[in-house]
């Protein structure tokens, strides 16, 4: 089987916005963090760009109720279209899919090689190990 590698660009890109929504976003947390993007580092770009789309949300809806929610919903949606340029998540996922699917061992809960991986790599690891004695 052959799928498309997601490069480290793409993984660098999904995890920088897997990080975001998380400080947004994160639930474990009594109270709400949605508004702490105010708090972030100026130098941040993903601040900068927030305090864009809140700029052009307060000249087009002024002072509403849920203006934080549409600065949010709008600054999502773009990073959105940014991080998963051309599939990027999908891929990601399928290749991981795939490689657990193939590689690992379907009946442990965790992530191991399959047993005939694992014996492959042991026999390898003592064939080299006998030709570095010689």
């Amino acid at each position: 089987m052959k799928v498309a590698r997601a490069d480290k660009e793409e993984f660098d890109n999904v995890y920088n916005f897997i990080n975001i929504m998380d400080e947004l976003f994160d639930s474990r947390w009594c109270f709400s963090q949605e508004e702490n993007w105010k708090e972030w580092d100026e130098n941040d770009p993903d601040k900068q760009l927030i305090d864009k789309i809140a700029k052009e949300a307060e000249r087009e809806f002024g002072d509403c109720y849920y203006l934080n929610n549409l600065i949010l919903f709008e600054f999502i949606k773009r990073k959105w279209k940014e991080t998963n340029y051309c599939g990027s998540f999908q891929r990601i996922v399928t290749d991981a899919e795939c490689l657990i699917d193939n590689v690992c061992d379907p009946d442990l809960d965790y992530l191991e090689f399959k047993p005939e991986y694992k014996e492959a790599i042991e026999e390898y690891n003592k064939k080299q190990t006998e030709n570095n004695e010689i």
